[in-house]
């Protein structure tokens, strides 16, 4: 992957009403009572992290911004609301590019926080940066079947559902379908 034609990974990224920040170790703190809720989890295999140690060691991780074999870039960002008071982290938006030109999306969104349209703002920016600043042609999201508000925010964004995964995964006692959703580069 050509590290030269790419953006700067560190750099701010803003909307209206965000302000997206390149994750840091020095962001644990402040996402782990947002991340803690298990209400997150509900449709993921993941539980939420055990204390901000394994926070801090995660994000120190993707601090390093690309894989250890050049691969795969990793975008991450922790979410600042400018339009709440004390301009709070509300949530994390994730976007891993691929060498093929292809990008996989994710986003969490503190319980609180959901329902304002903060998700949707947050994943255009990111769009916007895929497309025009990692030339990437096509991006790639995946949820659970049951994921409702998720379902709603890809459509609104302009996925396509292209798929359906029969028992990706079992979790939380439970089966899980997924679908795959796609948004290819929009022309010009």
């Amino acid at each position: 992957m050509d590290k030269t034609a790419a953006p700067d990974p560190e750099a701010l990224l803003f909307t209206e009403r965000l302000r997206l920040e390149p994750i840091r170790v020095a962001h644990a703190a402040e996402l782990i009572p947002l991340l803690s809720d298990a209400r997150l989890y509900a449709f993921i295999p993941q539980d939420p992290p055990a204390d901000v140690a394994a926070l801090e060691r995660r994000y120190a991780r993707l601090e390093r911004r690309a894989s250890d074999d050049g691969t795969q870039r990793w975008l991450n960002w922790a979410l600042r609301a400018t339009d709440l008071a004390g301009e709070p982290l509300i949530g994390t938006a994730q976007a891993t590019v691929l060498a093929d030109q292809r990008a996989l999306i994710a986003y969490d969104l503190g319980h609180a926080h959901q329902g304002r349209g903060y998700a949707t703002e947050a994943c255009s920016r990111v769009l916007a940066l895929l497309f025009h600043g990692y030339a990437v042609q096509r991006v790639i999201a995946e949820c659970d079947t049951l994921n409702a508000p998720s379902i709603r925010l890809l459509e609104r964004l302009g996925f396509v559902r292209t798929g359906v995964t029969k028992d990706a995964d079992h979790f939380k006692g439970r089966t899980s379908d997924e679908y795959r959703y796609v948004l290819d580069r929009p022309a010009c």
